[in-house]
């Protein structure tokens, strides 16, 4: 996943990410935003995943839900909010984007980074 960090005109930091898991970006910018104590329990928790001590997880936001399961990270909008109008012709009841565990953790951390 290709993805870049961006502060806005009013200074609040923007994901971006390729057209393929730009949910995960809307996600970051507008969802999850600088909740640093969120995003390292996301981080550890993929750990803990990763190491095969925890089998599952999900993660309900304000816009958008995760379903960590499997080698992957599937995001999913939350049922009764849409995002954006971009998103409308989407399958609702399907993921809008998804990634593997490694590459979600890369992407967290990187944010948090980011957002110092």
């Amino acid at each position: 996943m290709d993805f870049e960090f961006v502060t806005d005109v009013t200074g609040q930091p923007l994901a971006k990410c390729d057209i393929e898991s730009e949910a995960f970006g809307d996600w970051l910018s507008h969802d999850i935003g600088t909740d640093r104590a969120a995003i390292t329990a996301l981080i550890n928790t993929l750990q803990q995943v990763l190491d095969r001590q925890r089998a599952d997880y999900q993660y309900n936001g304000k816009i958008y839900h995760l379903i960590i399961a499997d080698d992957e990270v599937e995001i999913f909008h939350n049922n009764n909010e849409l995002a954006h109008s971009e998103f409308e012709d989407e399958d609702l009841d399907g993921p809008v984007a998804g990634c593997g565990l490694v590459e979600c953790k890369h992407l967290l951390e990187n944010w948090l980074a980011f957002i110092g």
